[in-house]
């Protein structure tokens, strides 16, 4: 059986139809095996580390505690990934046609939507990360971009998840998430080529903020205490 490829926020109410975000989770939460630790490796493995403590945090919390340790572990959960990259590639070539401040709407919604669509699964259970083993099986250039490959193994199920790399002044990010050869910019590019000519850019982000409310108040009962 296949692990999932990545899932994205259906921009116009509920989930996309995959299956699960267990080998995307996974490989967000999860610190992978030893490897001699390039700078992008080394990136991808502290991002890692530092999902797994807020999670654990997180899910630790209780009462008032609650709320910020699940935007810490939301804040996390993207600390790997370069936004702005992955909100000028789901926009494509429209976006030399975004003001400033469009730009600046759209990112912050994406971003609101990604983090709050992952954290949503791992609450819901999906992901149960005793039993799920990842490994960072390598490295590949391509030209300034390093795509760090891993392996995510949860019972019969084996996927990989690449992380497309770039340098930045603050150090490596992920510009695309790609598990089972489906990319997550794909993913919500599409989604964004359906809406944009229908609702404008305005329209795109009131989707994306709805779907980020959307999720949260599907939050389990658990997750609000």
């Amino acid at each position: 059986m296949k692990m999932p490829a990545p899932a994205g926020v259906d921009l116009a109410g509920g989930h996309l139809p995959v299956r699960k975000l267990a080998a995307l989770i996974a490989a967000l939460a999860l610190a992978p095996a030893a490897l001699a630790a390039s700078a992008p490796v080394a990136a991808v493995r502290a991002s890692n580390d530092r999902v797994r403590s807020a999670l654990d945090r997180y899910f630790k919390a209780e009462g008032a505690a609650k709320a910020k340790a699940r935007n810490d572990a939301r804040s996390a959960v993207g600390s790997l990934l370069d936004f702005e990259a992955l909100a000028q590639a789901t926009m494509g070539k429209r976006w030399s046609e975004l003001t400033a401040q469009q730009r600046t709407r759209y990112t912050a919604a994406l971003r609101g939507a990604m983090e709050a669509n992952y954290l949503s699964k791992m609450e819901r259970g999906q992901v149960d990360m005793s039993k799920v083993k990842n490994d960072i099986v390598g490295e590949t250039k391509q030209g300034e971009r390093t795509v760090v490959k891993t392996r995510v193994v949860a019972g019969n199920d084996t996927a990989g998840v690449d992380y497309v790399m770039e340098p930045r002044k603050g150090g490596w990010k992920a510009v695309d998430v790609i598990t089972e050869d489906v990319s997550l910019v794909d993913t919500y590019k599409d989604q964004v080529n359906r809406l944009l000519p229908k609702k404008g850019i305005d329209g795109v982000i009131a989707a994306l903020e709805r779907a980020k409310k959307r999720i949260e108040e599907e939050q389990p009962a658990t997750a609000a205490k």
